[in-house]
């Protein structure tokens, strides 16, 4: 398994959190709380060379869900 944790700023004084959890056999990855910077995580993404099987949020604040439709439309996902 690899777990990578992007640190994410959704605002100049705010950051987040971001998860990126990866089968390193089948390389299905997890991304969880995909709040802001979504370049930021899909360049991760296409660093470890995966595919997205699911989107994990802990919960709906715009802090952890604001980047998920641009990940879902760069990943089909």
């Amino acid at each position: 398994m690899i777990l990578k944790r992007l640190r994410l700023y959704v605002e100049e004084n705010h950051i987040t959190n971001c998860y990126i959890i990866v089968d390193e056999e089948t390389k299905e990855t997890m991304v969880v709380d995909p709040g802001a910077e979504p370049d930021k995580i899909s360049n991760m993404l296409d660093v470890l060379g995966v595919s997205i099987k699911y989107i994990v949020l802990t919960h709906c604040h715009a802090d952890h869900t604001g980047g998920v439709t641009e990940i879902k439309k760069q990943y089909g996902r």
